[in-house]
């Protein structure tokens, strides 16, 4: 959050020292610039430079304090929805047999953390993202490692070619296109839409797998917690006005009707 002081009728593009104008402080305005989304402004009229530091001091406190707090909650759900299969790939390796799982829903998924962590880097402040889904990409690659260990060798072929293409080729080459052809700007737009585009895909996955989740062979924690993570980020992102609410509200009614069908 930077605030800034304007003079009414005057562009605030800077900063100015109210303690220097000879102007009347009524017409002082204080420009709430939020740090997530710069083009988001709030504008509150003040009549003294003290109103000004407690208005800045309550809408800072409230807003960052919710943002934190969904934030948090979002980071937290989706690390147990990273660990939720381990219980699934755990009786895997007991009975040494994929059976009738299918591990579709974890290369998407590995795909995802990828393409979240090159967003997480390639945009400023967005360090957060990298390392959640960072550490999510490394289980994600330890179960499909696991899956492709204990698969028949028909399932093994198939699970193996979907890996090399999605989770292989497909990210470097994305990676490279992006760092050759394209500028900062360019690059964040791209790895947003990509992670957009398979989150979707991410959060649809599990639908390929229906008949084993109404046998009740697969254990129901990750649904649950993809839909906690879903809300969070919901509540988060409603509270800090971004724009890609519509994202995390298609994912929460897909993995809501998901849920409703078990």
């Amino acid at each position: 959050m930077s605030i800034v002081y304007a003079i009414k009728d005057q562009k605030a593009d800077r900063e100015v020292d109210i303690s220097l104008t000879s102007v009347d402080q009524s017409d002082i305005f204080i420009l709430f610039h939020h740090h997530l989304d710069p083009t988001i402004t709030h504008c509150i009229e003040v009549s003294s430079p003290k109103q000004s530091s407690i208005v800045s001091l309550i809408f800072f406190s409230n807003m960052v304090s919710l943002i934190t707090i969904f934030g948090l909650l979002g980071n937290i759900t989706t690390g147990l929805v990273y660990l939720a299969p381990a219980k699934t790939f755990w009786y895997i390796m007991q009975r040494r047999s994929t059976e009738e799982f299918d591990c579709l829903p974890y290369v998407v998924k590995l795909l995802n953390g990828y393409m979240w962590v090159y967003y997480g880097i390639v945009k400023p402040n967005s360090i957060l993202v990298a390392t959640i889904n960072g550490f999510g990409a490394v289980l994600e690659l330890v179960y499909v490692t696991i899956f492709l260990i204990f698969a028949p060798p028909r399932t093994r072929a198939i699970t193996a070619t979907l890996f090399g293409v999605l989770d292989v080729v497909f990210p470097i080459g994305a990676v490279l296109v992006t760092q050759i052809f394209c500028n900062r700007e360019m690059q964040i737009d791209v790895s947003g839409f990509l992670s957009l585009l398979f989150s979707v895909a991410t959060y649809g996955s599990p639908l390929s797998i229906m008949c084993l989740l109404m046998t009740g062979l697969l254990e129901y924690q990750m649904g649950v917690g993809l839909f906690l993570e879903q809300l969070s980020w919901c509540f988060m992102q409603y509270i800090g006005n971004l724009n890609n609410q519509r994202q995390h509200l298609i994912m929460l009614m897909m993995d809501g009707s998901m849920r409703a069908s078990c």
